[in-house]
C-alpha cells in the first residue's frame, strides 16, 4: 500500500503538509495520510476538507497519483513530489471501476471520470440538485436526477466511457423552457 489513513496529526517526526484551500492561515486537523512514494522518504499530508460527508483515499488508475476525498474536497496527489495536481470540489460519492480503469466522482449535479490516460471526462449537469440510487450495469450508469419542476425524481443514464447522457433532466427541461421563451418572443412580434 502506498498510503494509510492516520487517527490524527503524529505527536513527533516532521511535521505534516496542510492541504487547505485557505492556505497556511487554515491551522485544523482534517483526514491526516501517511504516503509512502516510491523513490522519496514517507510523508504525511493533512487534508482540511470540504462540506460533504464523503471521504475516501484511493490509487489513482494511472497508478502514480492518489486520490484524496477528505469531506468532499478532492484532491489528485503526486506522492512523490508532495503537491496536488488538481482539486475536485463537492464530492458526494466516489465509485471505483477497475475493470473501465477509471474513478467516477459524483457531486450534486453531474459526474466526473478520472481515468488511466489522465484524460477522463465531465458529463453535463444531469441533475437540478442531486441524485439517487445510482448503480452501474457494465458501461452504463443508472440513477435519478431531482427536478423541482416536477418536484420528482426522473431515471437517467449515463454512457460510463464517454461521460454522455442525453436524458438528464437538467438539460431537457432548460432546452424546454429555452424554446417556450423563444416562441413566445416570436409570437408577441
Amino acid at each position: 500500500m502506498r498510503f494509510e489513513i492516520l487517527p490524527g496529526l503524529p505527536a513527533y517526526g516532521p511535521r505534516a503538509i496542510s492541504f487547505t484551500l485557505h492556505g497556511e492561515r487554515e491551522h485544523r486537523e482534517g483526514l491526516v495520510v501517511r504516503f509512502y512514494p516510491r523513490h522519496s522518504e514517507p510523508w504525511t499530508g493533512n487534508f482540511i476538507g470540504g462540506t460533504t460527508i464523503c471521504t475516501a483515499v484511493l490509487e489513482h488508475p494511472n497508478k502514480s497519483d492518489i486520490i484524496v476525498i477528505a469531506q468532499g474536497e478532492g484532491s489528485i496527489v503526486d506522492p512523490e513530489t508532495r503537491t496536488i495536481h488538481d482539486r475536485i470540489g463537492d464530492v458526494e460519492q466516489v465509485i471505483e471501476l477497475p475493470s473501465l480503469r477509471c474513478v467516477v466522482l459524483r457531486d450534486f449535479t453531474g459526474f466526473r471520470a478520472l481515468s488511466v490516460d489522465n484524460k477522463g471526462w465531465r458529463s453535463p449537469r444531469i441533475s437540478w440538485d442531486g441524485f439517487r440510487k445510482v448503480t452501474v450495469r457494465g458501461t452504463d450508469l443508472l440513477g435519478e436526477a431531482y427536478t423541482p419542476i416536477q418536484d420528482s425524481w426522473v431515471p437517467f443514464k449515463l454512457d460510463l466511457l464517454t461521460g454522455h447522457c442525453p436524458d438528464g433532466v437538467y438539460g431537457n427541461e432548460k432546452s424546454r423552457a429555452v424554446s417556450a421563451v423563444s416562441r413566445s418572443k416570436t409570437d408577441k412580434a
